[in-house]
């Protein structure tokens, strides 16, 4: 699970596979309660222009530490917008992803 932080605009600051931020005076079980934690759920709309460049970028350090390519784009400038949402979606990854989210959907 991706987690992120946002600045006040919104606009993504940093993703990451660890809890963060790391919320150093409070016990990790306290967390939740402590700091509106965020998970990245990951849809993307781009203008083909933008997509073309990005497309171009070479894997970056951050990128490869976190196996994350969002941190490519940070790296090199790009800003991410980012919708806070309140319920909870389903990841779809791989085909039987794809699979379970189609039986989920057509179910009553």
């Amino acid at each position: 699970m991706v987690k992120l932080v946002c600045d006040n605009s919104g606009n993504a600051l940093y993703f990451s596979r660890q809890a963060i931020p790391y919320n150093r005076d409070v016990p990790p079980d306290n967390w939740l309660q402590d700091f509106p934690y965020l998970k990245h759920i990951g849809i993307y709309a781009y203008r083909s222009s933008v997509l073309e460049r990005i497309c171009q970028l070479e894997p970056s350090p951050l990128e490869k530490t976190e196996s994350l390519e969002q941190l490519r784009w940070l790296e090199n400038g790009f800003r991410i917008r980012a919708g806070i949402v309140e319920e909870e979606s389903m990841g779809i990854d791989t085909p039987e992803d794809l699979e379970s989210a189609r039986k989920r959907l057509l179910m009553p």
